[in-house]
């Protein structure tokens, strides 16, 4: 599935990796993101998440984020990956 969601996939690798808490959380890692990122890549990785969350809704979601996109931690706090999903989306569309 990762295939269906390359963006997805290549940024949760890139940045939500097992050693990401060196980072800083969430809200510093989207700083670094938006920094180093143009808002046209910002805007192919926000695509893949909404299709994501649109074709798995409620907990299909969870499951299905660390089932098929195999990120190397579950970066989301609370075991609650579509809530971090949406989450990330709101920072990746920050202006």
């Amino acid at each position: 599935m990762a295939a269906l969601y390359p963006h997805l996939a290549g940024f949760i690798q890139a940045w939500f990796h097992q050693d990401c808490d060196l980072d800083g959380d969430d809200a510093a890692i989207m700083a670094k993101v938006r920094q180093v990122t143009t808002p046209g890549e910002r805007a192919v990785i926000a695509a893949d998440i909404r299709r994501f969350l649109a074709g798995h809704r409620g907990s299909l979601a969870d499951a299905a984020f660390l089932r098929h996109l195999e990120p190397d931690i579950d970066p989301s706090a609370d075991g609650q990956p579509a809530a971090w999903l949406q989450e990330i989306l709101r920072r990746l569309e920050e202006s």
